[in-house]
């Protein structure tokens, strides 16, 4: 089965949400696929967390290794179809890639799963991916 993640699911797992940590472990008995953008969300995430001087220098590094690992398991996939589903261009390209890899989509994103959903898109929120 091919899965798609969508980032905020990424950066909760790292954070030490349980149902998406769960969600991020079931996926490494997938295929994994993930659009380009998801790179480019997670470096500005640690770019932003860089400037919170709230977040220590070792918490960043656990952030930025659990996010090199994760990018390690998965197939980037290029040339997709973008289709604008919604205004959140982010979700398109999760949506999309979805939905042009026939996968399921795992978010914890209730607009963007809401919108896959009523697009015939396979769709479902960490926890009930677990």
């Amino acid at each position: 089965m091919k899965v798609v993640i969508d980032t905020n699911v990424v950066i909760s797992a790292a954070f030490g949400s349980k149902s998406c940590s769960r969600a991020i472990v079931k996926t490494l008995d997938a295929e994994v696929v993930e659009p380009p953008l998801i790179v480019e969300e997670l470096s500005r995430f640690v770019e932003r967390l860089s400037d919170n001087d709230k977040i220590d220098d070792n918490s960043i590094r656990g952030f930025v290794r659990f996010i090199e690992f994760f990018l390690s398991t998965v197939r980037i996939v290029r040339g997709y179809p973008l289709i604008c589903y919604g205004q959140d261009l982010p979700d398109n390209h999760f949506i999309s890639l979805a939905a042009f890899e026939s996968a399921l989509l795992v978010t914890g994103d209730k607009l963007c799963r809401r919108i896959a959903l009523e697009n015939n898109v396979k769709c479902v929120s960490p926890s009930e991916y677990e």
